[in-house]
C-alpha cells in the first residue's frame, strides 16, 4: 500500500469496539465477521487504535509496551481448541523470538516485575527496582523466568492470531491502518530499561512530561503523562528506536497514522511537578515549545520504509516549522469535517479545499459522532453547514457530511463505525482530557453489522464516489 493508491474508503473501529466476543477476545470470530463485512460494503481499508496492553484508563495510548499486544485481544477459545498450533516450539515460535528479539524479553520482564509490585505504576517503585543494576536485572530475570516465559507465549499467541486476521484480512481486499502514538507511557518497559532516549531526572523519574498548551480544543491545556525524547543528547538512540517501531508496524499494518506528528517538527513541554501521592500538579500554561528531528526523521522514514502509507496526524494547532514538514514529506494529512464550517472559505477541512493527497475523515476516536456534532454544535456552524451542502432540514446534517467527505478529492475517506451506524454522544470513543465513565468503553451492538448496512455503505462508497 503506497502513498499514491487512488480513491478508496473504509472504517474506523478499535479491535475492542467488535460486537458480541462471547468471550472469545477481539481477535476471535467477531473480528473474521467484520472483515467479511468490509469486503461486503466495498471497503478496503480498517483502521484501528494501537494494539498495545492497557492499564485501568482502558486508553491505548497509555500503554505498557510500544511493541507487545493486548493479551486481552488473545481468542482464548482458539487455544483450546488447537494447543498444538500455539506450543511454545517449532520454526513459528523461533521465528518470533528473533523477530521480536529486541523488546519482547525487557516486556516480559517488566510485566513480572510490576506483577510483584501489586501493579503499582513504575514511578513508586523502589529505586533498586526502578534504576536497576546489570546485576539486578540478571537476578531479576532469573527470579521471575516462569512468569517472563508465561507472558513471552502470551505474546507469541497475540501475534500469531494477529498474523492470521491480517492474512485474511488481505486476501479479502482489506488492508489494515494501525495507529503509532508518538509518546509512550511513562509506565512502560521502555522508559523503565530505554532510559536513556527520554528526559528523566537522576532519580529515573521523567523531568518533564508532554502535551499540549491551552488552544482552541483545551482551555487548561493537557497533561499526558508521557515522558519525552532526548533528542538533544541522543538522537542516535531514538531513530534506532524508531526504526524498530516502524519495521514492526511494517509487519503488522498495510499503512500506519502517526499520532501528533507536529511533535516531529516542534513538540511542547513542561516540568513534570507531583504531589507526595504521584498525581500530575504541573500547570500545562508552564510550557515551552522545542524543536523536534524534523526533515532527518521523515527522510529516513521514506528512505528505509519506501512505499509505505503514512498518515500524518495534524490536526490542533500547527506550527509553520510542522505544515513544512509535512508537506516537505510528501505524506497526506487528516482532514475532518466536523471542523469545516466555521464560515471561512478557505477553511481547509472544508471540502472543496481538500487535495488528493489526504486522508478525509467524518471524526477521529477523539470527536463527537456526527450526530453528537449536529447537537453540540454553535448554530453558526450548524447554518453554515446547511447552506454549504444545501440542505434545508438540520437533520440531514449527518448523512450530508459523509457524503461530503465521500465526494472529497481526498484520495482516503474515513468514517467510524458509529456514524454509518447514525448514533449519538452515546457511542463517542474518547473525550480528551476528560475523565469519565464512557471513555474507550464503546463496542458495537450486537446485530448492527446488517446485510442492509453493508449495502448501504458500499452505495455510498463504491457506487456513487467511486472508492
Amino acid at each position: 500500500m503506497s502513498n499514491q493508491t487512488g480513491r478508496r474508503a473504509g472504517i474506523l473501529l478499535s479491535m475492542s469496539s467488535l460486537p458480541g466476543r462471547d468471550g472469545s477476545g477481539a481477535l476471535g470470530s467477531e473480528a473474521y465477521k467484520f472483515v467479511d463485512f468490509l469486503a461486503d460494503a466495498g471497503q478496503s481499508l480498517w483502521q484501528i487504535l494501537p494494539l498495545g496492553p492497557v492499564g485501568k484508563s482502558l486508553s491505548p495510548y497509555q500503554s505498557s509496551s510500544a511493541f507487545a499486544g493486548n493479551p486481552d485481544f488473545v481468542d482464548k477459545a482458539a487455544l483450546r481448541k488447537d494447543p498444538e498450533r500455539y506450543a511454545p516450539t517449532g520454526a513459528h515460535y523461533a521465528r518470533f523470538l528473533k523477530e521480536n528479539e529486541n523488546w519482547l524479553e525487557d516486556y516480559a520482564l517488566f510485566e513480572a516485575v510490576r506483577s510483584s509490585q501489586a501493579k503499582r505504576p513504575l514511578y513508586f517503585w523502589p529505586d533498586e527496582l526502578r534504576n536497576p543494576s546489570a546485576k539486578t536485572l540478571s537476578g531479576l530475570k532469573d527470579k521471575y523466568q516462569a512468569q517472563i516465559e508465561a507472558v513471552i507465549l502470551e505474546q507469541f499467541c497475540f501475534f500469531s492470531q494477529w498474523r492470521a486476521l491480517k492474512r485474511y484480512a488481505n486476501l479479502k481486499g482489506v488492508g489494515f491502518i494501525g495507529d503509532l502514538p508518538i509518546y509512550v507511557y511513562e509506565d512502560s518497559a521502555e522508559f523503565w530499561l530505554r532510559r536513556g532516549i527520554f528526559d528523566a531526572d537522576s532519580e529515573g523519574r521523567p523531568r518533564t512530561s508532554a502535551g499540549v498548551p491551552p488552544d482552541a480544543f483545551s482551555e487548561d491545556g493537557q497533561i499526558w503523562n508521557n515522558p519525552v525524547y532526548a533528542w538533544g543528547k541522543n538522537e542516535r538512540g531514538i531513530f534506532d528506536f524508531w526504526r524498530e517501531r516502524l519495521t514492526q508496524a511494517a509487519r503488522l499494518y498495510d499503512g500506519v497514522r502517526i499520532d501528533h506528528f507536529r511533535a516531529l517538527a516542534d513538540y511542547y513541554v513542561f516540568p513534570a511537578k507531583r504531589d507526595p501521592s504521584g498525581k500530575y500538579i504541573s500547570d500545562a500554561r508552564d510550557g515551552e515549545w522545542r524543536r523536534g528531528p524534523g526533515k532527518p526523521f521523515t527522510d529516513m522514514i521514506r528512505k528505509e520504509y519506501p512505499g509505505f502509507y503514512v498518515i500524518a496526524e495534524d490536526l490542533g494547532e500547527m506550527s509553520e516549522a510542522a505544515l513544512a514538514l509535512i508537506a516537505e514529506s510528501g505524506f497526506p494529512g487528516m482532514k475532518v469535517i466536523q471542523f469545516a464550517f466555521s464560515g471561512n472559505p478557505d477553511n481547509p477541512y472544508l471540502p472543496h479545499n481538500i487535495p488528493q493527497n489526504a486522508a478525509c475523515y467524518t471524526g477521529t476516536h477523539d470527536n463527537d459522532t456526527l450526530l453528537g456534532w449536529l447537537r453540540s454544535a454553535p448554530r453558526k456552524e450548524r447554518l453554515f453547514a446547511m447552506e454549504y451542502l444545501g440542505l434545508s432540514s438540520a437533520e440531514d446534517l449527518p448523512a450530508a457530511m459523509l457524503s461530503a467527505v465521500m465526494a472529497s478529492r481526498a484520495d482516503t475517506a474515513i468514517v467510524p463505525l458509529q456514524d454509518w451506524l447514525g448514533l449519538g454522544s452515546e457511542a463517542r470513543m474518547n473525550k480528551p482530557g476528560v475523565v469519565n465513565k464512557i471513555n474507550w468503553k464503546w463496542r458495537c451492538p450486537q446485530g448492527a453489522l446488517s446485510s442492509r448496512l453493508s449495502k448501504l455503505i458500499r452505495r455510498r462508497t463504491k457506487d456513487f464516489f467511486g472508492r
